[in-house]
């Protein structure tokens, strides 16, 4: 019978061959379809060394191009992501909800125009006015959360703490995006189906599609990986190795689920299987804030998209975008972070770029090269002005910290900078905030870029800041500007790290420049420590990859007769910092 098998599998790979369409490793199958599939293979497989870990299907006119799995889902264990690799699908969760809601309309058993309190018991006055369209639309008013996602939280309980709570604002007032509006709504399935709410969805919308590998605890997991979270080097695991599901959870996130089944609900949805036309108006007629029921629909330069992202601060980030006018659709799951941030937000442009014809530029082939032979390059590598690379063997790879923006630039602009302007910047920065700190928001106003439409928000921004952090760390002291770096908001910016130091630590802030002008400001966690990753091409030549900015950077190694030397190559030039002596 095994045998069999594996001939069944063998002759299915030469026809999907023939056919164009890659099966992938041992019985997975992985699909690379076509030239768009191959380009977006190459861009993926090759930033993954340089930090991408997940899977992406990408589905264009009904044909599938792309379902396939990168990098780890199990760093300890050493396996891989593949498309069968089950992920984390976040907050896209609430699509589940609120189609379960259209379900049962199209039952008669509610309206989305009632209010909550027809359907559940302990409504208080305050909260009379809220519908279940306020609910869908996050227009409700309640409270963002009541507790984190895998504390141990019962249905009554925590339905009964959601309605305790004061409401922030009038229901129908504004859009504030906040889970609680969809534990409501799946207390409120629960109630009307009898049933749970993993069960409804079992039986009405996934079952229905197809989807056999999408639930909370009812799936036969063990017959799948279900990855791990990473952020940086910390295993977060996954769900199913905490307290799951809960009601912080339930019918808001934490849905588990494979990039083939979040394309089996993508096209249940193009047809009246699971919905009927007159929900699917409904699911998708945005109302305040471009905010549907549990989709984002959003005109763009590709027409229009109908989306929704979703994730935790463990290292988990999802996303589906439905690109309506020109039938395509991408599915990411991410189990990792990159520089602190959801992966998706990193590439999400990129693949956009690719599926749709534009350029994207790629990392170089990394070739493997045996750790004990990057020791060699460790140390410090000084610049004619100075300024110094520190060079240091890390996994892998070198890890290179320049000292002083001139060697930033170096780095982090291998098109080329203009000095002057990064210094300009850096004191602007400086005066401004020195100023700001003072109450005088003047010299900020001056550069600033649409000031009218900007200065209370940012003067309030500040100043709330600062009277947050003067319990911490006192009086304000000192600013300095830290490096200025491109920026990832905006195509041809530049950022600047500041730091406002008091009497007992730090707090820091960006600003951000198009030219000398200030379009932006706004918090940062930390200093970023300002540090490139480098992995071998060859055995003296390095690269390093941004994936957020998507820029090649290259540096070599070699001796001439005054000892070791460490070459930046930059667009058309190359600049070389030799080792300093011991």
């Amino acid at each position: 019978m095994l045998y069999a098998a594996r001939v069944k599998t063998l002759v299915l790979c030469i026809i999907l061959a023939l056919c164009g369409t890659t099966l992938c490793r041992g019985d997975e199958a992985e699909i690379v379809n076509g030239a768009l599939g191959k380009r977006l293979d190459e861009y993926l497989s090759r930033i993954t060394p340089f930090g991408f870990s997940g899977a992406l299907l990408v589905a264009q006119h009904g044909r599938v191009v792309l379902n396939k799995g990168y990098g780890l889902a199990d760093r300890t264990e050493g396996i891989r992501n593949t498309s069968e690799t089950i992920f984390c699908a976040g907050s896209i969760t609430k699509q589940f909800t609120a189609a379960a809601i259209m379900t049962l309309e199209m039952q008669g058993k509610l309206k989305t125009e009632d209010p909550l309190g027809k359907y559940l018991d302990g409504v208080p006055p305050d909260k009379s006015d809220i519908t279940l369209h306020n609910l869908l639309t996050h227009t409700s008013g309640l409270v963002p959360d009541v507790g984190r996602d895998y504390d141990i939280a019962e249905r009554d309980l925590t339905v009964k703490k959601i309605l305790a709570l004061p409401l922030e604002f009038a229901s129908g007032e504004r859009f504030e995006y906040s889970n609680v509006n969809y534990t409501l709504l799946a207390a409120l399935i629960e109630k009307l189906s009898g049933q749970t709410y993993e069960q409804y969805l079992h039986e009405h919308l996934f079952k229905p599609a197809g989807m056999l590998w999408t639930g909370y605890r009812m799936p036969l997991w063990t017959e799948r990986i279900v990855a791990h979270w990473y952020v940086g080097d910390q295993d977060n695991t996954n769900s199913l190795q905490r307290p799951f599901p809960y009601w912080n959870l339930i019918g808001n996130g934490g849905i588990l689920t494979t990039t083939d089944d979040m394309y089996k609900w993508h096209l249940a949805l193009n047809g009246e299987k699971i919905l009927s036309g007159d929900a699917k108006k409904k699911l998708f007629t945005p109302f305040l804030n471009d905010y549907a029921y549990g989709w984002d629909v959003l005109e763009t330069v590709h027409g229009k998209v109908v989306q929704h992202n979703g994730g935790s601060d463990l290292g988990n980030n999802a996303e589906i975008r439905r690109y309506i006018d020109s039938n395509t659709v991408t599915i990411l799951f991410c189990n990792q972070f990159y520089e602190g941030k959801p992966l998706i937000d990193a590439v999400r442009k990129k693949i956009e770029d690719i599926v749709f014809g534009g350029k994207v530029s790629l990392p170089a082939q990394i070739a493997g090269t045996p750790r004990g032979t990057l020791k060699k390059f460790s140390g410090e590598y000084k610049l004619p002005s100075g300024e110094a690379f520190l060079v240091a063997a890390a996994h892998d790879g070198l890890l290179v910290t320049p000292e002083g923006q001139g060697a930033v630039s170096l780095l982090a602009f291998p098109e080329g900078s203009d000095a002057q302007l990064l210094k300009k910047l850096g004191a602007t920065s400086v005066k401004v905030l020195q100023a700001a700190v003072r109450g005088d928001f003047g010299p900020l106003g001056g550069v600033m870029e649409n000031r009218k439409k900007r200065m209370e928000g940012v003067r309030g921004l500040i100043e709330g800041r600062i009277r947050e952090e003067k319990e911490r760390i006192g009086e304000i002291r000192s600013v300095a500007a830290i490096s200025t770096l491109p920026s990832p908001f905006d195509d041809g910016a530049v950022e600047t790290c500041m730091e406002l130091k008091g009497d007992r630590g730090s707090f820091y802030l960006r600003l951000i420049w198009q030219g000398e002008r200030n379009v932006g400001i706004g918090p940062m966690e930390g200093a970023r420590r300002v540090e490139f990753r480098f992995l071998p091409v060859s055995s003296t030549e390095f690269a390093g990859y941004d994936l957020i900015l998507g820029k090649d950077v290259r540096i070599s190694f070699n001796t001439d007769g005054a000892g070791a030397v460490l070459t930046v190559h930059g667009k058309g030039k190359s600049v070389k910092a030799r080792k300093a002596s011991r």
